[in-house]
């Protein structure tokens, strides 16, 4: 009887350990190189930015350029919300070419390291990653205090909102304003919607609206995967249990 006793002793004790780690194992912390567009998708009123991004690329000039041991000054980008995207006239992206589309990330992008405190004490103009035929474009920082910054772009200016991201080599800030160069749409754009340039080559096909429900789709499933996996390994260590326990309970009744 003493071995039954043992044994039941033992099982509870290899089962009570399997449940534990089902319940309290800590998720993995993140790893790998920085991703502006994970870092994008957590503030979820990117997802415009997101798709530009994608669509020209972008986003891999980015990761090579903070991989890069030769970028010491690090990137700082600055993201337009869904709202200020939705404030362009209807068509405007539509109507720029990959080229046009491409230079308009890349506008909002600098390529040093700011934080609110040096955005306070730049030279004005600020470069910009996006160039043209008369060389790199341009904006202009003013500060209206600790943590009020403006930036112009010479045909509207956007105030910095909430601080996405800010580690040495990229700080990535909101803005509640698309940036549009006077490269690229010309002085005369006016600030509440300013008509894109004519594209110079086959136009862009539109890429179809996204919502952060879809960008959380994906994660939201294997979220979903992982805790029916979790509770059907939860539930086969209980049934072990009660039937290890009916054995041991039927052989001591003996």
């Amino acid at each position: 009887m003493s071995y039954v006793v043992l044994a039941l002793l033992a099982i509870s004790a290899v089962v009570s350990t399997e449940a534990a780690g089902v319940v309290d194992a800590p998720s993995p912390a993140p790893s790998g190189p920085l991703n502006l567009t994970e870092i994008l998708r957590k503030g979820t009123q990117y997802n415009a930015f997101i798709r530009l991004l994608k669509d020209t690329e972008v986003t891999s000039q980015v990761t090579s350029l903070l991989d890069s041991d030769r970028n010491a000054d690090g990137l700082t980008v600055l993201a337009p919300t869904d709202a200020a995207f939705a404030g362009l006239r209807p068509g405007t992206l539509n109507r720029m070419d990959a080229q046009a589309q491409s230079q308009l990330v890349l506008f909002h992008i600098l390529p040093k390291y700011y934080t609110f405190v040096s955005f306070q004490t730049t030279t004005n103009p600020v470069r910009t990653q996006a160039s043209g035929q008369h060389g790199v474009y341009t904006v202009n920082v003013t500060s209206g205090g600790e943590r009020q910054v403006n930036v112009s772009s010479g045909l509207m200016e956007a105030m910095l909102g909430k601080t996405l991201y800010s580690a040495y080599p990229l700080a990535v800030y909101s803005v509640d304003k698309v940036l549009l160069s006077p490269a690229l749409f010309g002085r005369s754009a006016v600030n509440d919607g300013a008509e894109a340039p004519a594209a110079a080559s086959k136009p862009q096909k539109q890429a179809p609206s996204s919502t952060a429900a879809d960008d959380q789709a994906p994660a939201n499933e294997a979220d979903a995967t992982a805790a029916g996996a979790d509770t059907t390994r939860t539930r086969w260590l209980l049934a072990s249990a009660a039937t290890a326990s009916a054995v041991v309970l039927s052989l001591l009744s003996c």
